[in-house]
């Protein structure tokens, strides 16, 4: 990265970036679940009185504050920080495992449905994940002279 001049940004081109990023978590917690629930032969949320609706909203409140969380590192990368903000990360991987448990045993879930759970252990991973993969497509944007990436087809003869 150089730390020359920066490359100015659009709230839009960040907001699209935290969708992508939203989206890629949660491409990755449904392969990881999947990958998972086959693995162990079982599913995500296996307590039989809980309401279908409460493992999808603890997880999109953490989608929730997933969001934010970029939204706040998108701003600490802006104002000048060249590296991921570690203790960011941290805390939102670890809020995203506090929601799992607190929301699932406020849902109703048993304790291996949630603080026990493989599934809920998946959850920091991939929150981690996608802070880290934002923090590099907004750096790579704003610290570097590089052009965006282009599909082969897109490419002039000129820039082979």
């Amino acid at each position: 990265m150089s730390t020359g001049p920066r490359r100015g940004v659009t709230r839009g081109y960040v907001g699209a970036l935290i969708l992508a990023s939203v989206i890629v978590a949660v491409a990755l917690l449904i392969a990881a679940w999947g990958g998972l629930a086959l693995a162990l032969g079982r599913d995500p949320v296996s307590t039989d009185d809980v309401a279908v609706w409460g493992a999808p909203l603890v997880v999109i409140a953490a989608l929730a504050l997933l969001a934010g969380a970029l939204w706040g590192e998108a701003l600490v990368l802006l104002r000048g920080r060249l590296g991921p903000a570690w203790g960011r990360v941290l805390a939102v991987a670890g809020g995203a495992y506090l929601l799992w448990g607190l929301g699932g045993g406020l849902a109703g879930m048993r304790l291996e449905d949630t603080w026990l759970s493989p599934f809920g252990i998946a959850l920091p991973i991939i929150w981690a994940v996608a802070q880290l993969l934002f923090w590099a497509v907004l750096a790579r944007r704003v610290y570097t002279d590089r052009p965006p990436p282009r599909w082969p087809w897109e490419r002039s003869e000129s820039d082979e």
